[in-house]
């Protein structure tokens, strides 16, 4: 057997038992074999071994199904599964019409030469190979330039609103929380690719010039300037939220939980913080209907479906053809405030990632430095984040 290809199988479909005996004697020491008496047989053959089968090649004139309808079902299940069709001389038409129509490989005629046959298979599976190392060479292209096209996204959002208000301190912080709220509901399957092959470096500039308007108009510095919180002085979590979770509605208490710790200022000072990030909240995740919340020790905790965040914060992490919607810049600018005014956060996906737990926490033990400039909190931010190389290092 050629150890080339034993990690790939020939599927190999004929009525005639003592056809498929024979077939099985010529080839059986070269390459590995299935076998199926009929078309309906061969698509439950083909189901359980799709990502090791190669090669079909099967009789045109079978009972239930003829051999070129089998391939059609075979080209929708695998499109990249090499197609031979084997017809006696009298279908030879049928079989010219199915390799003009782009659906076959290749057609052999009955009876068969045994090395025309042989060499056939091989090229179908050296083909086979080829595309595989191609389309792995492909994913890899695209990885990078998603993987660059992410990263400039992240970098942009950053430095814009540096751009916006350069006092903003502590943004690896807001970084930090929402690459992870925007990672943790994407689809894991590496064969889903972010980005179209076609796309080329043209419409990606495009997109990232729609994207770069977006968060410049979005992220102002009246959206990200607020107040300076008094460290000095504590407040009550649930006399600073429950006001502002009553007067947007969709927030529904659960737990019994107490915050010992309070949160630092005046309710007020605190409320002017805590409100556009609640809203911004609301809004990314207005589907969802109903929002759960809790207190926790030191803060609040959320509970929010993970995929409709990375639904809604896709635009914020790879070039997608739309622009991030309002909510989704405002909801980054509510993340820059509140860790300027020394919050911190904490992404916990739960078991099934179906659904994220996002805490919102101050320490009054902490001390804020109010005086760092922005430009050296973005510094800090994208040379020691983990998260952000993780992520989109090389």
């Amino acid at each position: 057997m050629d150890h080339s290809n034993n990690d790939k199988l020939v599927l190999f479909v004929d009525d005639e038992e003592k056809t498929r005996k024979y077939f099985c004697r010529l080839f059986g020491d070269k390459f590995n074999i299935l076998t199926a008496v009929d078309g309906m047989q061969a698509l439950e053959v083909f189901k359980e071994n799709v990502e090791q089968i190669a090669v079909v090649v099967t009789d045109q004139r079978m009972p239930n199904m003829t051999g070129s309808q089998l391939l059609e079902k075979v080209n929708e299940l695998k499109p990249s599964c090499i197609r031979i069709l084997s017809t006696a001389y009298a279908d030879i038409d049928t079989a010219i019409e199915a390799v003009n129509k782009g659906g076959l490989y290749q057609y052999i005629t009955k009876p068969w030469e045994v090395n025309d046959l042989e060499a056939a298979i091989m090229r179908a599976l050296e083909l086979y190979s080829l595309q595989q190392e191609r389309d792995a060479l492909l994913r890899q292209k695209l990885s990078s330039v998603e993987m660059l096209a992410s990263s400039d996204r992240v970098l942009s959002i950053a430095t814009m609103a540096v751009f916006s208000h350069e006092e903003l301190s502590h943004v690896g912080e807001a970084l930090r929380a929402l690459v992870e709220l925007a990672e943790i509901g994407a689809k894991d399957d590496v064969k889903e690719l972010g980005l179209d092959p076609s796309i080329n470096w043209r419409e990606l500039y495009r997109r990232h010039l729609l994207f770069l308007r977006s968060i410049r108009e979005g992220l102002t510095s009246d959206s990200l300037k607020g107040n300076v919180l008094d460290y000095g002085q504590s407040v009550s979590v649930g006399d600073v939220v429950t006001p502002i979770t009553e007067e947007l509605g969709c927030f529904q208490w659960i737990g019994e939980e107490k915050s010992e710790n309070g949160w630092p200022g005046s309710v007020e000072a605190v409320q002017s913080e805590l409100r556009p990030f609640l809203k911004a909240i609301t809004d990314v995740m207005r589907d969802a209907g109903v929002i759960l919340i809790s207190q926790t020790q030191g803060g609040i905790e959320f509970t929010l479906s993970s995929r409709l965040l990375a639904k809604n914060l896709e635009p914020l992490r790879t070039a997608t053809k739309e622009a991030p919607s309002d909510a989704s810049i405002a909801m980054c600018a509510a993340f820059f405030r509140m860790a300027h005014s020394g919050a911190s956060f904490e992404v916990v996906p739960e078991s099934n990632r179906e659904m994220v737990r996002l805490r919102v926490l101050f320490d009054l033990t902490k001390r804020v430095d109010i005086t760092e400039s922005g430009w050296d909190s973005l510094v800090v931010a994208l040379t020691g984040n983990d998260i952000f190389w993780s992520r989109y290092g090389a």
